[in-house]
């Protein structure tokens, strides 16, 4: 048994799609946060940890950005091949160049510390979509909270960050992209989704570093995601982003509001 939550103030980006793609593999998502005002990544990240301390301690929790990903297949495959890794609490990953990561690192990596290299070069931590069972995801926010003074404006992906580098919980990456496939934007400007490791097939896309056939498709930093959509088998007239270019604004002035700050 599982359940897929996601974080959301109001309707932006392409909540339209993400929904349309629950529906495809009817998949019903918790939704929190609608109508209220957004704070900051820890807030979001208690919110979770209020909801799921309801849950039985041994349920799957997906959480997941309502903004930007599509499911590629149904809840059971997606329980099957996490019962299979090892992480008690698993991130999605990302594949950097040597500019990105650098960038990467100077906003999000506080621990002096490289990250661990990976045979598909997955190596970054992203928090944008991650898997649980949901006592262990109670727990590890809770640490958070408590010993590493997260509260509500602090970003949850330079705290997981540290801790996945230095190991200090059982918490990994999908580095083979077995169930989150995560990328980024080609270029600053049309913001083309970069294709990379992708390869299309019946609905369904394979990491060709990997072989594996991810089971959410994840494209982060306000990528376009109108070819991959299309690509995927859906309508145009779902794929309109909401508030595409104040989300853009007020997500490169964040973070280089972070950048700034370190």
């Amino acid at each position: 048994m599982s359940k897929v939550i996601a974080f959301g103030t109001d309707k932006q980006a392409y909540f339209d799609l993400f929904i349309e793609s629950c529906s495809r593999y009817s998949i019903e998502p918790v939704i929190l946060g609608w109508n209220e005002k957004w704070i900051g990544y820890g807030k979001k990240l208690i919110a979770i940890r209020e909801y799921i301390k309801n849950l039985p301690a041994k349920e799957i929790v997906i959480i997941v950005d309502p903004f930007d990903v599509i499911f590629l297949s149904g809840l059971d495959e997606i329980e099957y091949k996490f019962n299979k890794i090892s992480s008690a609490f698993l991130c999605g990953a990302l594949n950097l160049g040597k500019l990105n990561g650098t960038i990467y690192n100077y906003e999000f990596n506080r621990t002096g510390k490289k990250f661990p290299e990976t045979a598909t070069n997955y190596n970054y931590l992203n928090t944008g979509t991650w898997i649980s069972h949901a006592g262990y995801a109670e727990y590890l926010i809770n640490e958070l909270v408590d010993k590493f003074h997260m509260n509500d404006h602090s970003m949850d992906q330079r705290l997981l960050t540290g801790i996945y580098v230095q190991n200090l919980y059982n918490v990994g990456i999908d580095w083979r992209c077995e169930i989150f496939h995560n990328l980024l934007f080609k270029d600053f400007i049309t913001r083309r989704a970069d294709l990379k490791d992708l390869k299309f097939t019946d609905n369904r896309v394979i990491n060709t570093a990997s072989g594996t056939k991810p089971c959410i498709l994840h494209a982060s930093g306000n990528t376009s995601m109108k070819e991959l959509a299309l690509r995927l088998g859906y309508d145009r007239d779902i794929i309109v982003p909401a508030k595409s270019m104040i989300n853009f604004t007020k997500k490169a002035f964040f973070h280089i509001g972070q950048i700034l700050k370190s």
